[in-house]
Parts: structure tokens; sequence; C-alpha cells
């Protein structure tokens, strides 16, 4: 269709390449990504465009000569670019494609069928700071912790400009189901009406619920600061049914704006994530300064956050619509009083543990598992492993590996195999692990460190443990807390466990950037340096023991 026309949002169009710039490559619709050269014609669509990282633009008044801004196929006109972007691709549209009836084809002809009344299932939100904050890598590790758990969960991208990307990775987490905005019509979302895209997501969050999904995951484009997620972060609409949310940030000063901001807009944020995470520094800076923890992606991945999920959704069943979805994704809920995933651990003096926190208590409740299912193992054996004895009741043929799934992330169990007897732990048929008990490990002063063990071990199984029997359990333990506390204590300073007299680690001295800096792998030549410093760690010991 040619003429006197002006192109609509989401029109499909034939164009010819006149001139490569920036996108030599083509995204085509099974993925790849076809090569351009001049003088080729494709078909894309016209759309605004967003993204403070590469082009501003907008949509043409006719079919005059334009560009290509997206290299999922997006045709306007370039208003403004970053610095260090290259000239858009030029194209000239040669028309509009209509259907045999002259009825122009535009995407939101092929759009999901459903309604846009109240979902009926729940969402949790992945934001961020601005473009390429991680938003992406969040919302894709949060799918993976859902499926973890064996939640059927939808992976939805409510605006943006239309690319494959995010779409595909998101299924390969695993989400039952990914859809973006183009599924709901729109090839982007820069200038189109609050009113759509909350309409749109959703018929989306429906569409999702009719295919049996439990919980959606959904990602918002660009930072706060954008025209349409500044208004959505305030819709009532899409607040309504959502959980809480993950913020993603560059810094702890994005993070602490971000959060602030949000927390004013009404949200409940579950915790922080993003490119902060790679600077432990910066980690600090922002737990210290939001209240929240900082997850990595495999931390996410492996569900770290689900219990402070679960106990969001629980909080929410009595007086929302979407109580039987809530009801289910909080099963085995955990009090907020005891519960960890969004918890910055500290340690008993009041030092900040960051990620360690949470590896900390993973560690302990790895060994306490082991240390069960050996006690299980010896009572129904009728003997210690070893041991002769002429009652013996049953015999042990080597482990099976199973993974327990936890609020601190996966353990490898090694479950003991019986020949005779389908041995199965206790713990693996509860709803949730013992977090509260874990806590109290980690809590406990050094005197009642033994009757926190045992309370976390009789939360395990149904045997009885007096503090005779865990004396094994119970110095290693102490040795995981000793551990975390020395690593809390030199967070700043570099030095690693064990401490240097003890162990053979490398000494390093701060770069100061200039070219001659020291060898930061040089070892210390000092004997008695080493020494002083282990004797100064052993006196921490003690007195951390004593307290």
């Amino acid at each position: 269709m040619t003429g006197d026309l002006r192109p609509n949002p989401g029109d499909l169009v034939l164009a010819r390449i006149d001139e490569i710039g920036k996108h030599t490559k083509l995204e085509l619709t099974d993925g790849r990504r076809a090569h351009l050269f001049p003088g080729d014609e494709i078909i894309v669509c016209f759309g605004n465009r967003y993204a403070p990282d590469q082009y501003e633009a907008q949509i043409g008044a006719d079919l005059g000569p334009c560009d290509l801004v997206a290299a999922g196929g997006i045709a306007s006109l370039e208003m403004s670019r970053h610095q260090r972007m290259k000239p858009p691709t030029r194209i000239t549209p040669l028309g509009i494609l209509g259907d045999a009836d002259g009825t122009r084809l535009n995407v939101m002809q092929f759009a999901v069928p459903a309604p846009d009344f109240a979902p009926s299932i729940p969402a949790v939100l992945s934001l961020g700071t601005s473009m390429n904050a991680g938003k992406t890598l969040t919302a894709t590790s949060l799918v993976r912790g859902f499926k973890r758990l064996g939640h059927k969960v939808a992976a939805l991208k409510i605006t943006g400009t239309g690319a494959g990307g995010d779409m595909w990775i998101v299924r390969d987490a695993g989400a039952d189901l990914s859809l973006d905005f183009t599924d709901a019509g729109h090839a982007s979302t820069y200038l189109v009406s609050i009113a759509d895209i909350e309409s749109a997501t959703c018929r989306l969050m429906n569409y999702a619920a009719a295919q049996g999904c439990e919980v959606a995951v959904i990602e918002i484009a660009d930072g706060l600061q954008q025209l349409e997620t500044s208004q959505l972060i305030h819709s009532k609409r899409i607040m309504d049914f959502t959980i809480g949310t993950v913020f993603a940030a560059y810094d702890a000063m994005g993070a602490k704006y971000g959060v602030d901001l949000l927390n004013s807009a009404g949200h409940a944020v579950l915790g922080l994530s993003g490119r902060l995470g790679r600077s432990p520094l910066g980690v600090r800076e922002a737990e210290a300064s939001t209240g929240l923890r900082v997850f990595s992606p495999w931390e996410l991945q492996q569900g770290a956050l689900m219990s402070a999920i679960r106990d969001r959704a629980a909080r929410s069943c009595a007086d929302s619509h979407l109580q039987p979805a809530l009801k289910a994704l909080s099963r085995g809920v955990i009090p907020a009083t005891v519960e960890l995933g969004n918890m910055v651990m500290l340690t008993a003096d009041g030092r900040h543990m960051g990620a360690s926190g949470t590896t900390l208590a993973r560690d302990i409740l790895d060994c306490a598992a082991h240390y069960v299912m050996q006690a299980d193992t010896d009572q129904i054996c009728g003997t210690a492993y070893g041991r002769h004895d002429s009652n013996r009741r049953d015999w042990r043929n080597g482990n099976r590996l199973q993974d327990w799934v936890t609020d601190f992330g996966t353990i490898e169990l090694r479950i003991p195999r019986l020949k005779k007897t389908d041995y199965q732990p206790a713990f693996l048929g509860a709803a949730t692990p013992p977090i509260a008990a874990v806590k109290a490990v980690i809590d406990a002063p050094a005197a009642d460190l033994p009757e926190a063990v045992a309370s976390l071990l009789a939360s395990l199984t149904t045997q009885r443990h007096g503090h005779e029997d865990i004396n094994q359990v119970l110095d290693n333990i102490r040795d995981m807390l000793r551990k975390a506390s020395f690593r809390s204590m030199h967070a700043d300073d570099g030095v690693a466990w064990p401490p240097p007299a003890l162990g053979d680690d490398e000494f390093a001295d701060e770069d100061d950037g200039s070219d001659d800096a020291p060898d930061l792998t040089a070892r210390a030549d000092n004997d008695a340096d080493r020494a002083d410093i282990g004797l100064a760690f052993q006196r921490r010991v003690n007195i951390a023991a004593a307290e």
C-alpha cells in the first residue's frame, strides 16, 4: 500500500536498505540474525523507541526515508542518540503491508486472545535504575528460582522495544510461558498511553493464567525516570496483582534512591540485584543504606528470595481477589519475624555479613541435615556405622544424591541407601526448611549454642538428640561461625581464612594506580609479622568465644 499514507505504530512495512549504519543484522522470527546489505528488502514494523544508551526515535508523518533503530526490526526517525552510537542504518519504506481486502497489517491484529480484566494470578516485578542495570538477568533468575520450587511461571516484559533476546533467555531459563508487549499488539511502548499498557499487561497476565501459570515475573524496561515507567510504578491496576518488587541497580546511590521512590509508591521491595552485585564494597554500601540484601543472580536462581515472596503472598491473602493463587504460592510460609530471605545478615557484634550470611546458613543446614541422616540410619540399622553388632537390623549400601532446594540455595544431599529399608529423610517432606532454627543458631551466644543446635536437629527429625550426642556436629558448626566472624572482621582488608600464620595465604598491598605499584601477589618475608597476625587473630577468636 503506497501513496499519501501516515504510518501508525505497529504497521508492517516493506523497506529497502539504503546505507548500513549501527545495525548490520536483523533478527529473524526464528532468532537467527541475518546480515544486511545495501539494496536488501526487509519487512519491519513502525514504532517509537526510547533507549538512553542508544536511540530516541519517533515515527515520521509519511513514508519518506527513515531509520532502522532496533535490531528487532523497528522503523522510525532518529531524534537523538548516545555519543558512542554510530548513526542508524538508513532505510526507505516501499509500502505498508496489507491483506487482500486492502486492510493494513498491524501487530495489534496478532495479539494473544485474552480479556483485560483483573488477573487471577500474582506477579513479582523486576525494575531497575536504567537500561543495562541487570533487570533481565534478575527476572531470568527469579524465573529459575520459581521453577526450582516447582511453580509454573510466566515471564512477561510489558514495556520496551520489540526484540527477541529478552524473551529467549527467560524461555531458556525454564519459563513455562514467555510473552512481551508485542504479544499484546505493541511493537514498542514508548508514547503508548498508560491505560493501554495496563490493559495489555492484564491481557498477558490472563493469557498466562489460562495456560495454567501460577505466578508471573514481570520486567518493566528502562529506569524509574523513563516516561512510561515513572507512571507505571504508581499504577493501581498493576499494583493490585503485584506482591513484591526486586530492584536492579548500578550503584549504591541508585539503589537507595530507587528503593525510597518505590517504597513511597507503595511497593514492597524484596531485595536488590543487578550490576551493583559486582562490587563487594558497593554491595555493603547499598545494604547499609537500604536495609535490604543484594542478591546475586545465582542466589536468586537457587531460590534465596522465595521465602520472602511466600511471606508476601501470605500477608496479601486475606483481602485480595488473588486469594486462591496466593494461598498456593504461600504454602509453608515462615513468619516474617524469623524469615531470612531478604534479611541483611549480621554477626553477633553487629558487623555486616553481606551475601556470606546466606552461605553460612546453607552450610549450617547442610551440616545438620547430614548429621540427622547419619543418626537416622544408625537407628534403623540398630548400630553405628562401621560397628559389628549381632542385633543389626539393616545394612548400609552406599549413598544416592538428591538436590534439596532451600531458601538459602540448593544443598546436595548424600542420602544413605539401605538394603532392607527405603529410607527418606523426614525433612524432605516439610514445606520449607527450618529457617527460624537456622537463624537461632547463627544468633546464639556461645553458651547457648548447644541448645540452639539441638533445636535445629530436632526440627529435622523425630529422633531425640542429647547434648552428649551432638559434639561432632556442634564442633563443625562452631567452626563455621568462627570462620564467618573472621571473614566479616576482615571484609575490608582482604585477609582470607585461614589467617596468615595458620596457612599459606598471600598478602596484598593496596594498588595506588601508579605504574610502579607493588606486586599484589608478593608474600610476606617476615615470619615474625605473620606470627603476630596469627596471635592477634587467636585473641579475637578467644574474645568472640567468651562473648
